[in-house]
């Protein structure tokens, strides 16, 4: 792993991180799962819509999308402040895209081992899509001056384990709450184009597209194993994973707001819009999702936010007081009501 300065490389220690990817419970992870009971999938319950959605996987509509040649030049000059903060967002995301593109290569290796060879090829159609979302922004990240050595990043982070279940319903969310932040962002800069500050923004349309599919792609995955949305196990988990996932998109929203802003985003009301439109689009896969029609929990977002930077930000006897009010007031977001969806559902 390099860091690129005045034109010559400049070799980190074999445990430091790159540039602007600090250790902390926001930083993108890897992950491993239970492959043995991944492989026992059964996908004839779902064969029909496994079919249709492996052709739609196969057709890879964004073969030629991702145009290697293509300069990523910025389009306008960014301060050094605004350069930093454009960088920050580029290691992260392309640390998130290579961390999946693992966990999809690791899983269709399994499939295949174990002689599932239709859905070895399956998610070796996802990881493909990571690949080159990774490689993309590796690409943008060179012409920044930047080498991240992503074969070797795992050997310096553990990887995290999951049970199959909550693979599968992070992956999902994962996905969806990409596709959204994703197309957000092209949809205000298409509106706002004097906010394009690098090339790289061109190519958000198709790339959320990807991301769609794989959500939708899970989604087909969790319907082949019907125990994981039924009954009091489907409702802890809907309600663990949305509650987790809309909570670190908020407080990361939180910590890269100035990355939006320079795009012209308001990071608050960004973070709400990702947040309703993942939950109403999450309808389409749990059995349970938040109910925000008092809106509460969009609410909560603001005093928990504040909270978490009080308690970042004090110290001596000060810091556990903060801390304790910040996990009391998540809490109380965690059980907010939920609503009962018409997700399909086999078996």
């Amino acid at each position: 792993m390099t860091a690129l300065t005045s034109g010559a490389p400049s070799t980190l220690a074999r445990n430091e991180l790159p540039p602007h990817l600090d250790e902390n419970l926001l930083t993108p992870r890897f992950y491993t799962t239970e492959f043995e009971k991944a492989a026992k999938t059964d996908l004839d319950i779902a064969r029909k819509d496994f079919e249709a959605m492996f052709k739609e996987m196969e057709a890879d509509y964004n073969l030629k999308h991702f145009d290697r040649k293509a300069s990523l030049e910025r389009l306008q000059d960014l301060s050094a402040e605004d350069k930093a903060v454009y960088e920050s967002y580029l290691v992260r995301s392309v640390v998130s895209e290579f961390s999946g593109f693992l966990l999809f290569k690791e899983i269709s290796n399994r499939f295949k081992k174990a002689g599932r060879a239709e859905l070895g090829q399956f998610f070796t159609f996802l990881a493909r899509d990571e690949a080159r979302h990774a490689g993309f922004l590796g690409r943008a990240l060179k012409t920044e001056g930047i080498n991240v050595d992503l074969p070797n990043l795992p050997k310096k982070r553990a990887a995290t384990f999951f049970p199959l279940s909550w693979v599968l319903y992070s992956l999902y969310l994962s996905e969806k709450i990409g596709y959204w932040r994703y197309i957000l962002i092209n949809r205000h800069l298409k509106a706002n184009p004097e906010k394009v500050c690098a090339p790289l923004f061109d190519f958000f349309e198709p790339w959320c597209q990807d991301e769609n599919r794989h959500g939708d792609c899970i989604n087909l995955m969790m319907r082949c194993w019907p125990g994981m949305t039924k009954g009091f196990r489907g409702k802890i988990l809907s309600r663990f994973f949305l509650w987790t996932v809309f909570l670190t998109h908020t407080l990361t929203v939180c910590e890269r707001g100035d990355f939006y802003k320079l795009l012209g985003i308001d990071p608050v009301l960004f973070d709400e819009e990702v947040i309703i439109q993942t939950n109403n689009t999450s309808k389409n896969a749990f059995p349970w999702v938040y109910k925000f029609d008092d809106g509460k929990f969009l609410e909560m977002r603001i005093e928990i936010l504040n909270a978490f930077k009080a308690w970042r930000s004090e110290k001596g006897i000060k810091k556990p007081v903060a801390m304790a009010k910040f996990v009391t007031l998540i809490l109380k977001q965690f059980i907010l009501p939920m609503e009962k969806t018409n997700a399909v559902r086999y078996g």
